[in-house]
């Protein structure tokens, strides 16, 4: 069984009176996901953060962190925003992607973020940014259980 049909399973094991928020998780072989769900319904559902990490890698270079940020970006084009690399920090390990374009509604802009780590993690959510109180707060993510399975299988392809 791969992760992306684990990870549905484990979210529809959930009993319909769960409470929520409830993280779900799933692993197959090296690879782990964990999603921190705030909603569920038959098509789709919402999650504050999703975790994926793979096991057993070296650590990434700068330019393998780079490269694994651009793969992401060109696969992840059925996210309401394309993804850019927007920064990599070589003393960190780490990579940041976003919305190239976030969605503004009124006061609000909202953007994809996406964290990648060089010990083979990667941790994406979905943050508003209101202009008149200047603050950031993380929002759910909303998407159908399709787009998971294809989210899921493009983050376990991206790091092969």
């Amino acid at each position: 069984m791969n992760l992306s049909r684990k990870i549905a399973d484990a979210v529809d094991a959930l009993p319909i009176e769960a409470v929520m928020p409830s993280l779900v998780e799933a692993e197959v072989g090296p690879c782990r996901i964990a999603l921190n769900l705030s909603a569920r319904g038959p098509v789709g559902l919402a999650f504050d953060g999703l975790d994926y990490h793979r096991t057993g890698l070296p650590e990434l270079s700068t330019e393998a962190l780079r490269a694994w940020g651009n793969r992401l970006a060109a696969r992840l084009t059925y996210l309401m925003e394309p993804l850019v690399v927007l920064e990599v920090d070589a003393q960190a390990g780490e990579a940041e992607l976003r919305s190239q374009d976030p969605t503004s509604r009124g006061d609000r802009r909202s953007y994809y973020e996406v964290r990648l780590q060089n010990k083979g993690s990667l941790h994406l959510r979905r943050v508003a940014y209101d202009e008149q109180a200047r603050r950031r707060q993380t929002v759910p993510c909303q998407m159908t259980l399709e787009v998971l399975d294809r989210l899921v299988d493009d983050l376990v392809v991206s790091l092969t």
